[in-house]
């Protein structure tokens, strides 16, 4: 295993991300006090104080961090709140300024930091003793708090800004790969001779039996399944409208091997310009057709609406848990949650239920 995945494994486990999130608050203290001890800072010369200094700054720091991050861009900007967002920035700073107050009364205590600041920053000592509420605002109003938050985060944001563009890349190109690995074995599933002997002999048997009109009909939907496979499957999204009509031919080339069960099928949409990564609900369908005996009383449903940004997808059929071992249930619906995590990390609602012999799917996805 690379040292990449070993890495990866750790960042996934929780404890494991609370240890690198230490290791690296760890490093940033140190890299303070390095540089605090081999600059020209009169403080210096009291190594307890330099020391205290640096331990409250890198927690401010860290909790100004947390809460931007995590509070302010995750929860509130991320999901368009803007103006919690903004009161939220606010309410951070005045925290921040508050704490850096703080910090900077619990040095005074020491008598030695205290003559240091007294000598070496006389109008500063001076300014300290003013009303905390005068120092706030002067603080805020003159920016001066928003430059000293600014050049503090500036190095944790970078991390994780290296980090965050690292992963998506690496997610971009895991995507890409599944994506080509899901077109080739969609396309290997098209030619199979077993599917492709099921779909002649029904045209075949449609000629026959005079019904031309049909097996003209099956023909086009085989040709467009074909070039849909070869040729759009390989893009990163395509439009709603030629997912639909890709799942309404599949639908209707498996029905004609049917001869007892019911295909109950349901697709609506308000709009025909929704993107969709490709045969992203194929591999739901081809499990359903796959697995359901054809025989009396047997059902499949269907339905897909796409409606106000969203999609709402649910798929049901009827099985023989005697004829289909346990680990086999829902084969192919690996790959399917791997690319909804892919494409709508933390956005999607995936569920699968079995009762009564009968398995379901359920899919809800956000578009817009």
């Amino acid at each position: 295993m690379k040292f990449r995945d070993y890495a990866g494994n750790i960042y996934r486990h929780r404890y494991g991300r609370w240890g690198l999130h230490v290791l690296f608050w760890l490093f940033f203290f140190g890299a303070r006090l390095y540089i605090n001890n081999i600059s020209l800072n009169p403080y210096k010369v009291y190594p307890k104080g330099v020391l205290l200094s640096n331990i409250y700054a890198t927690l401010t720091t860290a909790i100004a961090y947390y809460l931007l991050v995590y509070w302010v861009y995750e929860k509130l900007y991320r999901r368009k709140k803007y103006t919690a967002a903004i009161c939220s920035f606010i309410f951070l700073v005045v925290v921040y300024t508050t704490l850096d107050f703080l910090s900077e009364v619990l040095l005074m205590q020491d008598k030695r930091w205290l003559q240091l600041v007294q000598a070496n920053a006389p109008e500063y000592y001076e300014y300290l003793k003013r009303p905390f509420p005068n120092i706030l605002l002067s603080r805020v109003v003159s920016l001066g708090i928003l430059f000293q938050l600014f050049v503090n985060l500036a190095f944790p944001l970078l991390v994780r800004t290296v980090m965050a563009y690292n992963r998506e890349q690496l997610q971009a190109l895991e995507l890409a790969r599944q994506n080509v690995q899901l077109e080739f074995n969609f396309l290997k599933s098209q030619v199979n001779p077993h599917f492709l002997h099921n779909t002649l002999n029904n045209i075949y048997s449609l000629i026959i039996h005079d019904k031309k009109t049909a097996a003209a009909d099956t023909v086009a939907r085989l040709s467009a399944f074909m070039r849909y496979s070869m040729y759009d499957a390989g893009m990163d999204k395509v439009p709603a409208d030629k997912e639909i009509r890709l799942m309404k031919d599949y639908i209707e080339l498996e029905k004609i091997r049917l001869n007892y069960t019911q295909v109950q099928s349901h697709i609506e949409t308000d709009r025909t310009d929704y993107l969709l990564p490709p045969l992203l609900l194929i591999p739901l369908l081809e499990n359903a057709f796959k697995y359901t005996a054809d025989s009396q009383g047997a059902v499949i449903g269907v339905k897909l609406l796409i409606e106000n940004g969203k999609l709402v997808f649910q798929c049901s059929n009827d099985f023989d848990p005697h004829a289909i071992p346990a680990t086999k249930t829902g084969i192919g619906l690996n790959n399917v949650k791997k690319r909804l995590e892919q494409y709508y990390p933390g956005k999607f609602s995936y569920t699968v239920s079995t009762a009564n012999n009968v398995y379901s799917v359920n899919l809800s996805v956000p578009l817009l």
